[in-house]
């Protein structure tokens, strides 16, 4: 499915023939190619994809048109809690009271710094993460992505807006307004958490 998404995106925003440069390799990738495979390939694409297309926001619309899907009934019960305060307060209040990941927060205890709200993603898998003895084995339980948590190199913060994307789902959806969601560090290009700064309508 992500493989699709990106194609096709590709395809929307810098047209078929670019997107066949950007997606040239010898050795086709699927969903069932190993973790390895998989992340190799998404370097070397994302890669293409900094040198090919030289405007950073048309990258960023790239990949959030590839993002997965928010699920539905989480965004359905905080748009009510939302609609029936108003608050986004109150709304961050809930979701820090959530602990459905791992005795943890699903939603990553978003913090609000006037119209900008900051999460920064849970580990994956927080146990794994504590425990790891070196720094590659902490950065493959943190990163959420099937696609790039066996990446032994960085990877361009490109490629992370598809995670962007991820809270864009959730915040268009409760204020019913279209939102900016920006990438601020990732753990896949090396920095020690995946920050991302949603932008609050005024």
């Amino acid at each position: 499915m992500w493989l699709q998404k990106f194609k096709a995106a590709l395809e929307q925003f810098v047209g078929r023939s670019k997107t066949q440069q950007i997606l040239e390799d010898g050795r086709p990738v699927s969903a069932r190619s190993s973790p390895e495979r998989k992340a190799q390939w998404v370097k070397a694409v994302i890669d293409r994809l900094d040198t090919l297309v030289s405007d950073k926001e048309t990258r960023r619309e790239i990949l959030l048109c590839c993002s997965c899907r928010f699920p539905k009934r989480r965004i359905q019960k905080l748009k009510r809690e939302y609609q029936q305060h108003g608050d986004i307060d109150e709304l961050l209040k809930l979701m820090h009271t959530d602990s459905s990941w791992y005795g943890l927060s699903y939603y990553g205890y978003p913090q609000r710094a006037g119209n900008i709200v900051y999460v920064t993603k849970i580990p994956f898998s927080p146990q794994r993460y504590e425990s790891a003895p070196i720094p590659s084995a902490k950065s493959r339980s943190y990163c959420h992505c099937g696609w790039i948590k066996a990446s032994k190199a960085s990877i361009s913060k490109t490629f992370c807006s598809c995670g962007a994307g991820w809270y864009k789902i959730l915040w268009e959806a409760i204020l019913e307004k279209p939102i900016r969601v920006e990438v601020i560090t990732s753990i896949a290009s090396g920095d020690s958490d995946c920050t991302f700064a949603i932008y609050l309508p005024d």
